[in-house]
């Protein structure tokens, strides 16, 4: 179980214009909630990032003011700036031991660099003791919406508990997303779909409705919508995500979502999400 001791936000930064992107979510995410920030900087190389990952000299000192300069700007109350020796994996995991979450961005030049589409995001979101935030632009800002993966899990579960205490402070409404597959529906008009498929699709919305009735029931102040959509789970939450604020999934699932850290979903909703991605243990 996660062991979340204080309320901090920790983010990893270079000074790069993809950290910085962390930064700023994480910035109106400390403004809403009230959350202390603590920006975490580390300066050693790391065999997870590419060869030039180092810090040193005048690229910490750049990255220590860019950072400040931005948080005063946004009007962050509390915040820590500093600078940890070490490779930013390890650095970053025993900094946000206990914390609330870890924010990183999706991408970079220096010591977040192939955040994505290397392996740094999936080892933090791995072994971190909390939930992981990986950022990127949204395609719509002003996007209202935070979407959920929903298998039945309890990695779902925690997802959407963490999805609906967001909404709780930002307003926003909450969408709960099942996809599945079925090979059955090879037909291209509904006469010529199973009826073994549309029973199917019917039992999917009683299940998502069922699920919608238990979470409305412990969250009453959020709006709630959900939807069973018979494609892959990681394409239903991709296309998702293109109108909203961020994507939640658990880090451990069943069926469509089972081995999400370890398999090829993780890596597809990351890769193909227009919004940030939650990722809760």
């Amino acid at each position: 179980m996660p062991n979340h001791t204080d309320n901090r936000i920790v983010i990893g930064y270079d000074g790069h214009a993809d950290a910085m992107t962390g930064l700023t979510w994480a910035a109106r995410t400390s403004i809403m909630t009230g959350q202390p920030l603590q920006v975490v900087i580390a300066t050693a190389p790391d065999d997870l990032v590419p060869q030039h990952s180092l810090m040193a000299g005048e690229q910490v000192e750049d990255a220590r003011t860019s950072a400040r300069r931005a948080l005063e700007d946004a009007l962050v109350k509390d915040f820590t700036v500093e600078t940890r020796e070490g490779p930013v994996v390890p650095v970053l995991l025993e900094a946000s031991d206990g914390a609330a979450l870890l924010v990183v961005g999706s991408r970079g030049y220096g010591q977040m660099a192939g955040m994505l589409t290397g392996s740094v995001s999936q080892h933090l979101a791995r072994h971190a003791t909390c939930p992981v935030v990986v950022t990127r632009p949204t395609r719509h800002p002003g996007a209202g919406r935070i979407v959920v993966g929903v298998d039945g899990s309890g990695g779902s579960d925690a997802a959407v508990a963490f999805a609906c205490a967001r909404a709780e402070q930002t307003g926003e409404q909450v969408v709960l997303i099942h996809g599945w597959r079925d090979t059955s529906a090879t037909g291209t008009t509904r006469a010529e779909v199973p009826g073994r498929f549309m029973d199917r699709i019917a039992a999917e919305e009683r299940h998502m409705a069922e699920a919608v009735a238990g979470v409305q029931a412990e969250h009453p102040g959020v709006r709630l919508e959900s939807e069973a959509i018979p494609v892959a789970a990681w394409r239903a939450l991709a296309d998702a995500s293109a109108t909203a604020s961020l994507v939640v999934v658990g880090s451990r699932g069943r069926g469509a979502f089972a081995g999400m850290l370890l398999g090829s979903v993780s890596q597809q909703v990351m890769q193909h999400a227009e919004c940030p991605v939650a990722i809760v243990r």
